[in-house]
């Protein structure tokens, strides 16, 4: 009988502790999964090459993504302010790997929306369209923010290359 019991407990708490929430920081972590190209037709209707970045992420406290806020227009505020997701384009260039600057479209602030759950955890879709290919050989390094400012680690996409590519 004392057999018995105890090994109904040891099954109940096998059972218990499956049943538990894992336990994530509260800074985000993010992990790449994809990045895919395809050709699209955009709005105008015309051609694009188009890439898509899929990554899973999780954040402990579960504040990723901004508050609907109101007009900032009249101030100036700082990028980790407005933006809490960042892309940084690199292209393969006379043997090395450069980073494309913001000028030239090579680093890309997005506004997750905003999500509250404890923990959160979920996969973010980023789709970028190429309306002309400048590049060659390409990658993508990223982050994010939450709320309380905590940057993620930053993860990097595979190398795609675009030569070969032509759009219509």
């Amino acid at each position: 009988m004392k057999k018995l019991s105890v090994i109904i407990l040891l099954i109940t708490g096998f059972l218990y502790q499956c049943q538990k929430t894992p336990v994530y920081p509260d800074q985000p972590i993010i992990d790449y999964e994809s990045f895919s190209l395809y050709i699209s037709i955009n709005s105008l209707d015309q051609e694009v090459l188009t890439g898509k970045i899929n990554f899973s992420f999780t954040d402990g406290d579960g504040n990723i993504g901004f508050e609907p806020e109101a007009d900032t227009s009249s101030f100036e505020l700082p990028d980790s302010l407005r933006y809490n997701l960042f892309l940084q384009l690199y292209d393969y260039h006379k043997g090395d790997y450069v980073e494309i600057p913001e000028e030239d479209g090579g680093y890309l602030k997005y506004i997750i929306p905003y999500l509250d759950k404890q923990p959160l955890i979920g996969t973010i879709s980023v789709t970028i369209e190429y309306p002309i290919i400048n590049y060659d050989t390409i990658f993508y390094t990223f982050f994010l923010y939450d709320r309380d400012l905590n940057r993620s680690n930053t993860d990097t996409t595979e190398v795609r290359i675009l030569s070969g590519i032509e759009l219509n």
